[in-house]
């Protein structure tokens, strides 16, 4: 086992999660980008545009055809990995905290942080 070196993000990373089959790297970071690379050298192949703020988490499905994001610009998102196209987009009054796929790839589950006012909320 060797340590793999990420050099692409201009902030400090928040999260990282290896796809199912572990080829491939997720990264996210305070710079409202998302990164993927490939494990075995380290060499990005693609960045997901379009968060407005500082990104707390990400997954990716089962079958690497997903990728789901959240973050401080109160948005989770949703990405077809091969293209890096936004499918979808979720407006919350709070940021999200953690997104996961259920184990089947079925179910996407986002969590909002608490904030004065605002209760923490599983949707």
């Amino acid at each position: 086992m060797r340590p793999i070196l990420l050099s692409g993000h201009e902030r400090a990373l928040t999260q990282v999660k290896f796809s199912k089959e572990g080829d491939l790297l997720f990264s996210v970071s305070k710079d409202h980008v998302v990164c993927a690379w490939y494990s075995a050298n380290g060499e990005r192949f693609g960045a997901y545009k379009g968060h407005q703020g500082a990104l707390w988490t990400v997954d990716v499905d089962p079958t690497t055809t997903f990728l789901a994001t959240g973050g401080a610009d109160n948005t989770m998102r949703l990405w077809d990995v091969k293209t890096g196209k936004e499918l979808k987009q979720w407006e919350f009054p709070t940021s999200i905290r953690r997104v996961e796929f259920s184990e089947d790839g079925r179910q996407l589950l986002g969590v909002t942080e608490k904030r004065t006012g605002q209760l923490s909320n599983i949707y």
